[in-house]
């Protein structure tokens, strides 16, 4: 290259002394000579130069397009060699595809298997638990009747089952028949017999003595299970106690007794022994203890007044009260002074609580 471009420059420096020859009369080799020789030599060395750069430029460029060209070239290679691959994937996703599907028909149809099975299983577990509950309750009068001699246990903790539910049961002694019974099979164990629920006040507990005495209100819902029942299993076998509680407030807590009895009618059924206090409700019943049971119709506490009509309750009185579960279901907070359903050291006598749940079960210490 550099070769061509001085033969180029001698050319173009001939030209030039040629036509200045001939315009000045003057041979061309003497025009070679002299200042104006040397003039014309430095700009052709200088145009040189810039041809010289230039064409190394241009060189250059060439090269980083030749690059970006390879370049270019490798990418469409791999794009080529992408789509071939991603064309197999896609051939294997479909397999795949039929695949889990075909696996997920099976596993659809084993599901539906299973529920209906399940189903049944609640079915039947329901009829049971609605026989036993339909021959037990009255629900013209919401008097329970305990009549119903078919699968029958000796007690909530002998049940082979471990869903809570209605069922049947007779300790030895001094039962001549059954009794029905809603037994919690979840809480601690379970085992436990259900002798008082509350939770949304749709039964009224405002009622007197044959009543409480009887036992009212649905298993299936808010009920008293009855004094005469409550002696008969706690005087059968040594019972414990344990009363849930809950406020307006989602708090829950409990309090628990580890002996708890009642004597009969004739004694008022009073509370006879109530053992050691543990839990997290504090102990608002141990007052109670040797007090008898009082409604608005048998007054049999130690007050001037009657406390059950003043407190619009039913409980083991004295003078008056720290507990009052069966007084009226009012909702939080309350201007009314201990009338409510109430545990004092829980939440007070200006506090109504949503929910008491008082459960009892043979001790087996």
């Amino acid at each position: 290259m550099f070769r061509k471009t001085h033969l180029l420059t001698w050319i173009l420096l001939y030209n030039v002394f040629k036509v200045q020859s001939e315009a000045t009369g003057t041979p061309t080799s003497v025009s070679l000579n002299g200042f104006g020789f040397e003039l014309v030599m430095a700009k052709l060395q200088i145009l040189e130069h810039h041809l010289v750069e230039s064409n190394l430029q241009t060189e250059e460029k060439i090269t980083i397009m030749n690059s970006r060209i390879d370049n270019l070239v490798t990418a469409v290679e791999n794009l080529a060699w992408i789509a071939q691959q991603t064309g197999e994937t896609v051939h294997q996703l479909g397999l795949s595809a039929r695949h889990i599907a075909h696996n997920l028909t099976v596993i659809q149809r084993d599901l539906t298997n299973v529920v209906a099975e399940q189903k049944l299983l609640v079915t039947n577990n329901q009829l049971r638990q609605y026989q036993l509950f339909q021959s037990s309750c009255n629900a013209s009068t919401g008097t329970i009747n305990f009549e119903d001699h078919r699968n029958v246990y000796k007690s909530c903790n002998k049940v082979p089952f471990t869903a809570s539910g209605v069922y049947n049961i007779r300790p030895e002694k001094p039962f001549k028949q059954p009794i029905t019974v809603l037994c919690d099979q979840e809480y601690e164990s379970g085992g436990w017999i259900v002798i008082q629920h509350r939770f949304d006040g749709s039964t009224n507990f405002y009622r007197n003595w044959d009543e409480y005495k009887n036992g009212f209100g649905n298993l299936d819902g808010e009920f008293w299970l009855g004094l005469d029942r409550i002696y008969q299993l706690t005087v059968s076998q040594p019972h414990e106690l344990v009363v849930l509680l809950e406020d307006f407030d989602g708090n829950k807590t409990f309090a628990r007794y580890d002996q708890f009895e009642i004597s009969n009618e004739s004694g008022k059924y009073a509370l006879t022994n109530i053992g050691e206090y543990s839990g997290t409700a504090g102990d608002s019943l141990q007052n109670a203890k040797g007090m008898k049971f009082s409604t608005y119709d048998s007054d049999n506490d130690v007050w001037n007044d009657n406390c059950a009509v003043s407190y619009t309750g039913a409980w083991w009185y004295g003078a008056c009260h720290k507990s009052n579960l069966n007084g009226k279901y009012l909702r939080g907070e309350t201007k009314e002074y201990a009338t409510s359903m109430g545990w004092f050291t829980f939440r007070g006598h200006h506090y109504a609580l949503k929910s008491s749940k008082m459960m009892i079960r043979p001790n087996v210490k």
